[in-house]
């Protein structure tokens, strides 16, 4: 098969325009999805895989082994670099050296934007996450709420939000010191997202306070059982203090439930009712819960 070396001005301007679009797009995940489209009506490539330093950013495929692949590498900069997994079927009859030059030009036009919205995703990323636990941030949930609560109050679906302390956290910390306290605090986050649903949202809110969003809920008995769940599930997780006697620390949390739209309607509403459910849950004892009150609104919390 003879390789192809020329592309006409057609394939060029076709390049540039879609280059001028793509930078134009805010979202990384809507770069992917035009790029998607062009591969696949322009070039016949349906399945393609987008990494850098052979970290996955972009994938639109699950199973590759009955296609065909081949890899384009682009270079970003001195330590950087850029790769495209193509899958395809046999496309010998269509001139497949041909198709492969024009992927080739297209991303080596296009991969410096690709990277530019990669860092500013990343960037984004860094402020809407607590960098010890990788959860979502208290600003993260605050911009997240915006837009859910009144979708939820449209559809008349309910929501819960649990409000999870550590008991005696800073006893934790003058006992032993910040390292344990840390691991004490990512032990947590690890929990509490394997106890919940993927739909649902985990966020750590203030040093050793988290918040769980669970969506679609029937009722308070739903949120109830996620409570106890994360209670137990937690009290049963390993945290070593000690790696030369194997000594493990006793950990407990608490939880304050409050409902929407039941208890709280409003963001600061939320928040407020869950901090008083879970100041009461504290005063229960250790591993508690407590579902919020209308009649507890009066609590003063400082």
């Amino acid at each position: 098969m003879q390789e192809v070396t020329q592309l006409n001005t057609y394939n060029f301007q076709t390049i540039i325009a879609l280059n001028e679009h793509l930078v134009g797009i805010n979202k990384l995940d809507d770069i992917f999805s035009h790029l998607s489209s062009y591969l696949n009506k322009d070039l016949g490539i349906d399945k393609f895989k987008v990494s850098i330093n052979n970290n996955e950013i972009f994938k639109n495929y699950k199973d590759e082994t009955s296609l065909n692949k081949k890899e384009f590498f682009v270079k970003l900069n001195v330590n950087e670099e850029l790769k495209i997994s193509l899958l395809y079927q046999d496309k010998e009859s269509e001139n497949i050296s041909s198709t492969f030059l024009l992927i080739k030009t297209t991303f080596d036009m296009v991969s410096q934007t690709i990277y530019n919205k990669y860092l500013e995703y990343k960037l984004v990323q860094m402020t809407l996450k607590d960098s010890l636990t990788g959860l979502y941030n208290r600003q993260y949930i605050d911009e997240y709420l915006k837009t859910t609560l009144p979708l939820s109050q449209r559809e008349h679906k309910k929501m819960a939000f649990l409000k999870v302390g550590i008991d005696h956290f800073k006893a934790v910390i003058d006992e032993f010191d910040y390292t344990i306290g840390d691991k004490v605090l990512k032990v947590l986050a690890e929990s509490l997202e394997n106890t919940v649903r993927g739909s649902d949202i985990v966020a750590r809110i203030e040093s050793d306070e988290f918040l769980i969003v669970l969506h679609n809920i029937n009722n308070e008995n739903n949120a109830i059982m996620v409570a106890d769940k994360i209670i137990n599930n937690f009290k049963d997780a390993r945290v070593v203090v000690n790696e030369e006697t194997n000594q493990i620390l006793m950990k407990t949390i608490c939880t304050g439930i409050s409902i929407y739209p039941d208890d709280a309607v409003k963001i600061d509403e939320i928040f407020r009712s869950s901090d008083i459910a879970l100041y009461e849950a504290r005063n229960k004892g250790r591993s508690q819960y407590f579902k919020f009150k209308k009649d507890d609104e009066t609590i003063e919390l400082f």
